[in-house]
């Protein structure tokens, strides 16, 4: 492919014009230094080791089976492949739009020596790695499966989370971090506009990397009561009506202690950052009063 011109890749004019957003003009012109093709796989890994080099706010990762993994990134790439900036080859990745961007520094090590470059790097992202024994001796491997087990905690905790401002990756991460076992969606009405936190891709991406996802929408405030909240006094008020109705989700809010008790640290989950102006917060305030658990914000 080297060499070519744009037309004689299969470009036409449509194709010379750059994407909308700052991450995927960024993308185009990264694949577009990688003129031989990159297959998709290395293509996270080249990014990852880019981004952490450089601290690029573009995309944020998870450990994934095979390292480091942004979904963000994954969208993108078939996104531009459906838009026709990049198409998929033989040799994998090629770009196809034109950039005038300053070349990126980019890794040259490729297949499975790029891999054990980032994970000796970066070992927090080889935790959920299947393929250590391919990269590493037995012994190697066994030291990166042994650093799983920091991440490990054995205290009961209920934790509260919130979305707002977070991308799917930094928010799972935090949940990794945190050795959360189930995410607990109160929503109810589990769609967003934020990429990764609509209701199923959020139990995929979540269940991906290990984390069971259960959806409780009867713990959940009609939309409609949420509208016109502009005063911390509109928030309490929502919420003091939103706590007398608690007799009437026992059920629930039983079986909820229940998935605590038997997996230890569950996070409930709701779009706000803040707690306070979150109705997980009287969540969390009921199941401390009545069980006498620990909780923990995060």
């Amino acid at each position: 492919m080297q060499g070519l011109s744009y037309f004689e890749r299969g470009v036409t004019k449509m194709d010379v014009r750059k994407p909308t957003y700052k991450r995927q003009q960024f993308l185009l012109s990264f694949v577009q230094q990688l003129q031989d093709g990159i297959y998709a796989t290395e293509l996270q890994k080249l990014v990852f080791l880019y981004t952490m080099e450089t601290h690029s706010s573009y995309y944020d990762f998870v450990p994934y089976k095979f390292g480091p993994y942004s979904f963000q990134l994954d969208e993108d790439v078939q996104q531009m492949c459906r838009d026709r900036y990049f198409t998929r080859q033989w040799n994998g990745i090629v770009a196809c739009g034109v950039s005038d961007a300053e070349p990126y520094p980019i890794a040259r090590e490729r297949s499975d020596r790029l891999i054990r470059k980032v994970y000796e790097e970066y070992p927090y992202y080889a935790i959920n790695s299947e393929i250590l024994d391919r990269i590493f001796s037995p012994q190697e491997a066994e030291r990166y499966r042994d650093g799983r087990k920091a991440y490990n905690h054995s205290e009961q905790v209920l934790f509260t989370i919130g979305y707002e401002g977070r991308s799917i990756e930094s928010f799972e991460n935090t949940l990794i971090r945190n050795d959360v076992h189930v995410l607990v969606d109160v929503r109810n009405t589990p769609y967003s506009r934020k990429f990764g936190f609509s209701k199923s891709r959020l139990q995929h991406i979540t269940e991906t990397v290990k984390i069971r996802y259960i959806h409780i929408p009867e713990l959940g405030i009609e939309s409609e009561h949420r509208v016109s909240l502009e005063t911390d006094a509109d928030y309490e008020k929502l919420f003091e009506s939103y706590a007398q109705t608690l007799p009437d989700r026992e059920r629930e809010l039983k079986d909820l202690y229940s998935i605590l008790q038997e997996n230890k640290r569950i996070a409930l989950m709701c779009f706000e950052r803040d707690p306070k102006h979150c109705h997980r917060h009287v969540l969390r305030d009921y199941l401390m009063d009545h069980y006498h658990v620990r909780s923990e914000d995060l």
